[in-house]
């Protein structure tokens, strides 16, 4: 083996080469996401920048009515007309007191305990005004997100949301689409101390600076849809047997009283396609409802859906 070895030497090959090039191939250096301070606190130069503010909350739970926002992180950046983030501007943040132990699987999850919360309250006007000063709020999971911060801050006032999560077409930029850490260590960034609303933002605005293998940024994309239009279509007379197609399609059911409907989101990129699969499965087009920028993302509870009117045989033949 030293022969060979010394063989190969003096052949100017490397016999161990092609398997460390391998492996280094095969590998991907983690990176830490960029902390406040490594970001400026003003963009440079006189330039169109856009005020978004990002935002995350932690909660003592999924439903929005019945249980607490216990901490919210909000900051503003601004965006230059390349779609980066050129400064965060500022981050305000609380946490609150929910009135009752905290549940230990959120404990857990957040890092969260009973005595760091104790007797603490968010102050809500001043974090409204910080918010509302923006032009749109940028989430993770606006769908999410969205319901908790306006049930905590009743006097923000409507404004356009966009979501990382759903926005951006993550499948046809290479990534596979999962939570907001997942995709940042796709991206070759990490950050230990996720699930707090603080850490959380910042893992947010890491995601969003980040420029996809189209030269488009992720903060782009979202604003893009942001600025676009959208629509719900309400699968109306859409047969109950054929349910588990409108599920396969990511409709969601809303229930109304006795009845319901089921119902999707449809960005203006989706529109034709989702339209042309609804028409070819169903034989008529969905109910179609252009969605107000700033009601996106709100509580389902907000709208109703169109009303069903009687269908007679006649109708139908």
């Amino acid at each position: 083996m030293n022969d060979v070895n010394q063989n190969s030497a003096a052949a100017g090959i490397d016999p161990g080469g092609s398997q460390e090039i391998r492996n280094q191939q095969e590998q991907r250096v983690l990176t830490p996401v960029r902390q406040r301070e490594d970001w400026p606190r003003e963009a440079v130069g006189n330039q169109q920048l856009r005020r978004i503010a990002v935002l995350d909350t932690e909660t003592t739970g999924l439903d929005w009515i019945r249980h607490k926002t216990i901490e919210i992180c909000a900051a503003i950046v601004n965006v230059d007309a390349n779609g980066r983030i050129a400064a965060i501007e500022g981050m305000g943040s609380g946490v609150e007191d929910p009135g009752h132990p905290l549940p230990p699987e959120i404990v857990e999850l957040t890092g969260l305990t009973d005595a760091m919360v104790q007797g603490k309250e968010i102050l809500r006007e001043k974090l409204t005004a910080f918010i509302a000063g923006c032009e749109g709020v940028i989430a993770f999971n606006s769908g999410f997100d969205r319901p908790f911060a306006e049930a905590l801050l009743p006097s923000l006032p409507l404004m356009p949301w966009g979501c990382a999560m759903v926005d951006v077409p993550w499948r046809r930029l290479g990534f596979e689409p999962g939570p907001q850490n997942y995709q940042l260590m796709q991206m070759g960034r990490f950050n230990a101390d996720a699930h707090r609303a603080r850490d959380d933002v910042l893992s947010l605005i890491e995601l969003l600076d980040h420029v996809c293998r189209d030269g488009e940024s992720v903060i782009a994309k979202v604003l893009a849809a942001m600025d676009g239009k959208a629509w719900r279509f309400e699968a109306t007379y859409a047969p109950y047997h054929q349910r588990e197609l409108l599920k396969d399609r990511r409709y969601r059911w809303r229930s109304e009283g006795r009845s319901g409907v089921w119902h999707k989101h449809v960005r203006e990129a989706d529109f034709d396609a989702e339209l042309q699969w609804y028409v070819d499965t169903f034989g008529e087009k969905p109910t179609v409802v252009e969605l107000p920028v700033n009601e996106r993302y709100r509580y389902e509870r907000s709208w109703k859906p169109v009303e069903r009117k009687a269908r007679y045989l006649a109708e139908v033949q």
